[in-house]
């Protein structure tokens, strides 16, 4: 069962180097400090932390298994609104991309990161009716 789960519903460990090999940056660099504090969060994050931040910025818990499998790439853009300290990042699930502020400091961005994923749980593809159904027949995720 373990493999056909994986084989369906991706793996139960989020890979933060697979998720970074998809991405596309608009309107900023993967050299900025800002992103550097984003990937660096997102590697010090637990699995669960990861798994909420892609029902946040997707709505879905895992990843497919392989750069191949997905669907689209993950887009990380600019949030230019002033003092960036401020303000949380913006999820569009539809487009499986983030708008990310120029936090200051990595324990900034850890901080406005988990306030949004744990917080915004609005749109959440794994919380529809035909994912609950499932659910309750045993087909939940056990991460």
């Amino acid at each position: 069962w373990d493999e056909i789960e994986t084989l369906v519903c991706g793996q139960a460990e989020v890979d933060v180097g697979l998720l970074r090999s998809v991405t596309e940056y608009s309107g900023v660099n993967e050299s900025d400090a800002h992103v550097g504090f984003f990937w660096r969060a997102l590697e010090e994050f637990n699995n669960e932390e990861r798994a909420m931040f892609l029902r946040f910025t997707w709505g879905r818990s895992r990843l497919p298994l392989s750069a191949d499998a997905f669907s689209q790439r993950f887009k990380l853009q600019s949030f230019n609104k002033s003092p960036p300290d401020t303000y949380y990042p913006v999820a569009h699930t539809c487009f499986f991309s983030l708008e990310l502020p120029r936090y200051s400091s990595l324990d900034i961005m850890k901080e406005k990161l988990r306030y949004a994923i744990f917080n915004c749980t609005a749109i959440d593809g794994d919380e529809t009716s035909v994912a609950m159904a499932a659910a309750a027949v045993g087909w939940e995720d056990d991460a």
